[in-house]
């Protein structure tokens, strides 16, 4: 077996620190606040039963000098332990002066990081030569949550003054031009009605967008995704748990050869739908996607495999993950957990996800059934599955009604239908869906009207944005004007 390694320290950072404190009080105080014991390594006991002296004195609220220290350490019986006067008189000396104490200050915390860093990697390697591992893609999932604990606390920028980002911020504010998708404060939809409403899938933050099953949820963030990736030329990653990528890219192929995806799963094709697939292939292939179809996936994995793909291939443009429901439960969970609970811990690591890799997460989810319950169909916050954890989590709510689904089932809007009718307050049937003024749900080219609501905006207002689903080739498309003035009086939320 090899000699035990000295684990990464400097001595004279952890002096120069000590000395800071004990010759001015008020930087003493200042450090406090950010220092503890691990802070200073444990192969220096002397410099770690220095600043232990230094701290009682302060939680004594007495002053920080020499004579104070010196007093305290006594009390502990450690002042030969740690060298005497001489050793105290030594790290005084050697400051230079009280205003470098952030430069210490900045480079202690560095050598505290890595110093738990190689702990971590000596534990890990520990594990596996004397404990064995069962599963391989388990142990390294372990091992990047390990890893990851410890990076994340590694030196961050400090409080900044409001003069420092004003003038990042006021720039950034006045450079935009409205209505320009290129200078949206988030990545763009390639819708410009939705990125009106939602300012675009800013860095950072959690977006749920929510519909019943079969609605267009997936249709929808999928060409989110492309639209994102072609527009941005940013890479997307796509966390695929329903459908094999073989079939996503078939999806992909009809919405943008506008070929019928039923066509193209049958080989029914014409050799000007040939033509046109062999160019939305192309188109396709130029654009960064990253698909993975994994149906085992679970959190942990969504999690390594979005750092990987950011060390592969630097920023980020959009994650989606299709969806949070079936999320697939880690080994290292408490299995006997509720799924409620679960799902609650997912979407709290995907925030803190957002956060870390600096990119906006789309997570689909679907909506319980009380919406069938009610008469107009129409999804609302509550209606979301572990509403209460999803809700209060997520940045941005994206809704999603497409009545026309409603229609196929031969399920009226007003809450008649063939197959159930129910009485009003007096007794007595409510009028016929013939009766009454039908909502308009299609357009003249046969295109579904969707309604797509913001029903929660962390950081501005919310809204509601119209698009038009071409179902069999599973596109989205902004209304024109004209079109947008005829469904003008479709009912909102």
């Amino acid at each position: 077996m090899p000699s035990k390694r000295a684990l990464p320290n400097d001595l004279a950072v952890e002096q120069a620190i000590l000395g800071l404190m004990i010759i001015d009080d008020a930087t003493a105080t200042t450090l406090l606040a950010s220092l503890e014991i691990d802070d200073f390594c444990e192969e220096n006991p002397q410099n770690r039963t220095i600043f232990s002296a230094i701290k009682r004195i302060k939680d004594k609220n007495e002053p920080v000098d020499f004579t104070t220290v010196t007093s305290e350490l006594v009390l502990m019986k450690q002042l030969d332990a740690v060298g005497g006067f001489d050793y105290l008189k030594l790290i005084t000396e050697s400051v230079v002066s009280i205003s470098n104490y952030e430069f210490y200050l900045n480079s202690l915390k560095d050598y505290a990081v890595l110093r738990r860093l190689m702990k971590s990697i000596n534990e890990l390697e520990d594990v596996y030569y004397n404990k064995g591992i069962s599963n391989i893609n388990d142990f390294i999932n372990y091992a990047d949550k390990r890893i990851t604990d410890v990076t994340r606390s590694r030196r961050v920028e400090g409080f900044k003054k409001t003069k420092e980002i004003a003038g990042s911020v006021t720039t950034e504010i006045l450079s935009r031009i409205n209505g320009d998708a290129s200078t949206l404060t988030g990545i763009t939809t390639g819708f410009s009605k939705l990125d009106t409403i939602t300012g675009g899938l800013k860095k950072g933050e959690l977006i749920y967008m929510a519909a019943r099953p079969a609605v267009g949820k997936t249709a929808l963030a999928l060409n989110i995704c492309f639209n994102a990736a072609s527009r941005s030329n940013k890479p997307v990653a796509i966390f695929e748990l329903e459908m094999p990528s073989e079939t996503l890219f078939k999806r992909l192929l009809a919405a943008r050869s506008n070929v019928e995806l039923d066509k193209i799963n049958k080989g029914f094709l014409t050799q000007k739908e040939k033509l046109k697939i062999k160019d939305a292939a192309d188109e396709i292939s130029r654009v960064p996607l990253y698909i993975d179809d994994n149906s085992g996936t679970n959190i942990d994995d969504v999690i390594a495999k979005s750092r990987k793909l950011k060390n592969e291939v630097g920023e980020i443009g959009l994650i989606m993950v299709d969806y949070i429901g079936i999320l697939g439960d880690p080994k290292f969970v408490n299995r006997n957990d509720s799924r409620q609970n679960l799902v609650s811990s997912y979407s709290r690591k995907l925030k803190e996800l957002a956060l870390d890799l600096k990119v906006p997460i789309l997570v689909l989810s679907q909506l319980t059934r009380k919406v069938e319950d009610r008469d107009n169909k129409k999804p609302q916050l509550s209606d979301l599955r572990e509403s209460g954890s999803l809700e209060q989590d997520a940045d941005q709510v994206l809704l999603i009604y497409r009545p026309a689904y409603y229609e196929e089932q031969g399920i009226s809007l007003d809450g008649t239908n063939s197959n159930f009718k129910k009485k009003n307050n007096n007794g007595d049937m409510p009028i016929s869906s013939q009766e009454k003024e039908k909502p308009q749900t299609k357009t003249a080219d046969g295109a579904d009207i969707v309604t797509i609501n913001l029903a929660k905006n962390r950081n501005g207002a919310t809204g509601i944005a119209k698009l038009l689903f071409f179902k069999p080739v599973g596109r989205f498309d902004v209304p024109a004007e004209e079109t947008e003035n005829a469904i003008s009086n479709f009912s909102d939320f």
